[in-house]
């Protein structure tokens, strides 16, 4: 059956995109782990089909009082990566590397705790990315990570404008003994889940 709208996956379809971002997940929580020296943890990816306007809406929210970066994937796969950073995650990033760092909003991030998030944004997009390469065989390469505040438009013009839905995939990465975590959302072009899904013998 044809695919002519986010609306039209059924369970199956959706459960590759699950997939796809838990084994993302996965990997960038093993880094991060790693990172901290502490047990991390995902939480069950969540694939949600909204109007551009209620997805765009909950995006920017979502970045409200945080540092967001969104990362675009181009090649055989096109769409965008948002992972969004609150403060207390921050904060305990940055005490694995400087004991004693407190970060009370953005505005107090320095040179070398912003360079931690960046290497964690780097290693989170490029374990994403990975793992559709993985799973499907297809090029997936990564832009530079961008900040931003409000990235509504910017996830609009990646993947489609005018379209009539669109899909996010929502998960989270969190340090177990603070229990502070970042959000990681995923947003696919609908051509691109389509290729996808062909890939791995589900032609729609």
């Amino acid at each position: 059956m044809a695919i002519n709208s986010f609306a039209e996956l059924n369970d199956m379809h959706k459960s590759v995109l699950q997939e796809i971002c838990n084994m993302g997940a996965g990997n960038t929580a093993t880094s991060v782990s790693q990172m901290v020296s502490s047990p991390t943890d995902i939480s069950t990816p969540q694939v949600k089909i909204l109007s551009p306007a209620l997805a765009g809406k909950v995006a920017d929210t979502l970045c409200k009082d945080a540092l967001a970066f969104l990362i675009r994937l181009h090649v055989d796969v096109i769409g965008a990566l948002l992972f969004i950073f609150p403060c207390p995650f921050i904060e305990r990033l940055a005490n694995a590397f400087f004991p004693g760092v407190e970060i009370k909003d953005a505005g107090g991030i320095d040179e070398m705790t912003a360079s931690l998030v960046g290497e964690t944004v780097n290693l989170s997009a490029a374990a994403y990315a990975n793992s559709i390469s993985l799973m499907t065989g297809m090029t997936v390469d990564i832009s530079t990570p961008e900040a931003v505040k409000a990235p509504s438009g910017e996830i609009l013009k990646v993947v489609g404008a005018g379209s009539p839905a669109l899909c996010s995939v929502n998960n989270s990465i969190e340090i177990l003994d603070c229990h502070e975590a970042y959000t990681a959302l995923f947003y696919p072009e609908l051509n691109s889940v389509k290729a996808i899904l062909d890939k791995l013998g589900m032609g729609a």
